[in-house]
């Protein structure tokens, strides 16, 4: 006689979930209790158990699959003769399913202070707000990763397809993200505009700040080309002083915000600054009636067309504050 061991359902509104690996290959001895298979869901990965004993004697169902609740995922038989015949009697089978077992969701903070451990503290706050988040490998489709990994990833800005091609075995795990060293991918681009409107425009106000204005222009920019993208715009001035100067909207705790970090140079003599890391970087500084842009970003970060449009969109806006208002 054999049994089904069906994929459970392990969260109120869980349809599919994948089966992650199969601790238990044909043909082996399975006891009550022992650990079948692993399996992920949106929220938790866990690890599924057997409730009959017997003989694992066939699997349906190959690692890296997603499956609806309630799939047929393997057989145990009551004796290893049946394992090996390959024989099963479904229609006089006492079907089962695996009993349900406890998830725990994911806790953000955990892992937010452990992905502290991985990643330099510099660059960190950048890698966070990442734009681009790939979780698929190019060439091998879906990566296999445990909910935890695939957070954290998410969080560092890494793309999981990088552990594929270096050659670590599926499924990833968090511990497996500090293995493969980030190489950089420092970008800069500059930008020549004409500052007079943008001067008139500070003229007619006696409360405009420039630097506020800049930021506003670079939200609304940022908008613009990434529509459904929050943006934080942190202003630096030149004593090292950091603070938070706009949002184009309210981030909820459970958004998460790219960051631009501005630097307003205009009353220096600097003409730049590029800050050689992953941090997206504006620095804003003027001759005469010339504005010069500099926008440093990482292209693991913010590919290099995005960033054109981003940074044409600014000048655009500077050069003609009218924009502000379509």
């Amino acid at each position: 006689m054999s049994y089904e061991v069906k994929m459970p359902q392990l969260g109120m509104n869980q349809d599919t979930a994948l089966v992650v690996a199969w601790f238990k290959k044909e043909g082996d001895k399975i006891e009550k209790g022992d650990p079948l298979f692993e399996v992920e869901t949106d929220k938790a990965t866990m690890e599924v158990e057997a409730q009959k004993e017997g003989y694992l004697s066939k699997i349906k169902v190959d690692e890296g699959s997603e499956v609806p609740v309630g799939q047929l995922l393997a057989l145990i038989s009551d004796t290893n003769e049946d394992s090996h015949n390959g024989q099963t009697d479904l229609a006089g089978s006492d079907a089962f399913e695996p009993m349900e077992p406890d998830a725990e969701p994911i806790n953000d903070k955990s892992i937010e202070n452990e992905v502290q451990n991985i990643e330099d503290p510099s660059d960190r706050k950048e890698l966070v707000n990442r734009i681009t988040r790939n979780n698929v490998g190019s060439a091998g489709g879906k990566v296999l990763a445990s909910p935890k990994a695939k957070f954290a990833a998410k969080e560092m800005g890494f793309d999981l397809a990088e552990l594929r091609n270096s050659g670590i075995a599926e499924p990833f795990h968090f511990a497996d993200l500090g293995r493969v060293p980030q190489s950089p991918s420092f970008s800069s681009i500059y930008m020549q505009v004409s500052a007079e409107a943008f001067d008139a425009l500070i003229l007619k106000s006696e409360t405009a700040k420039r630097s506020l204005l800049f930021s506003k222009f670079t939200s609304s920019a940022w908008s613009f080309v990434f529509e459904d993208s929050f943006l934080e715009v942190i202003f630096k001035d030149t004593n090292g002083e950091s603070y938070v100067e706009t949002t184009t909207e309210a981030v909820s705790s459970s958004d998460v915000a790219n960051t631009i970090t501005l630097i307003d140079l205009c009353d220096t003599r600097i003409s730049a600054y590029e800050t050689g890391s992953n941090k997206l970087t504006l620095s804003f500084s003027q001759l005469r009636n010339e504005l010069t842009i500099c926008f440093s970003f990482n292209e693991r970060i913010l590919k290099f067309p995005d960033a054109v449009k981003f940074l044409n969109e600014l000048g655009a806006r500077i050069e003609d504050p009218i924009l502000q208002l379509i």
